[in-house]
């Protein structure tokens, strides 16, 4: 009773964001989120669920691109809403009825990128929708931190003229 009353008092919402500073040029990082087709170097999905398969629907980049993909946790589709010199924005759906906005913004920051990535969602689901928002909430933090990581490691090995990849990740181990 009393996780049913913590249910319903709960936020149906979650919202993420992470950033991350790349030695890199935005041109690089743009051509790498800009294009669905370029996604698999990057996202971590696969990694998370190895069941997901995406398909690329044509065209793969600009507004309206679009892609869908199929888990045994689930289906979604996800379309490019705006996209510019420094900034994508997009729309998921989740299972046909949860929502969600985001937006990878990639900003000059001297001769590095600063990326930052932000989600904004609602789970509409009855009694346990809180629940669900939570850990959507916590698969999200860490996976879009392993995108923005994975994307950082992309863009500096591609940039030419750079002969290393910086890493400024903390680690939790204590390990240095």
């Amino acid at each position: 009773m009393i996780s049913l009353v913590i249910g319903l008092m709960l936020s149906p919402q979650y919202t993420v964001h992470k950033s991350i500073k790349v030695n890199a040029s935005s041109a690089e990082v743009a051509s790498l989120v800009g294009d669905f087709n370029q996604w698999p170097k990057w996202q971590p999905w696969q990694a998370v669920d190895p069941s997901i398969e995406f398909t690329i629907a044509e065209p793969s980049q600009g507004v309206g691109a679009h892609q869908f993909w199929q888990s045994r946790f689930g289906e979604g589709e996800m379309t490019i809403t705006q996209l510019d010199n420094s900034q994508l924005s997009f729309n998921i759906l989740f299972n046909k009825e949860h929502i969600a906005q985001g937006t990878i913004r990639y900003l000059p920051e001297g001769d590095n990128v600063n990326i930052e990535c932000s989600l904004k969602g609602e789970v509409n689901t009855p009694i346990i929708g809180g629940y669900l928002a939570l850990l959507s909430q916590y698969i999200l933090n860490n996976t879009v931190k392993l995108a923005l990581n994975n994307i950082k490691t992309h863009a500096q090995l591609a940039t030419t003229g750079k002969d290393s990849v910086t890493d400024d990740s903390e680690s939790s181990s204590g390990e240095s």
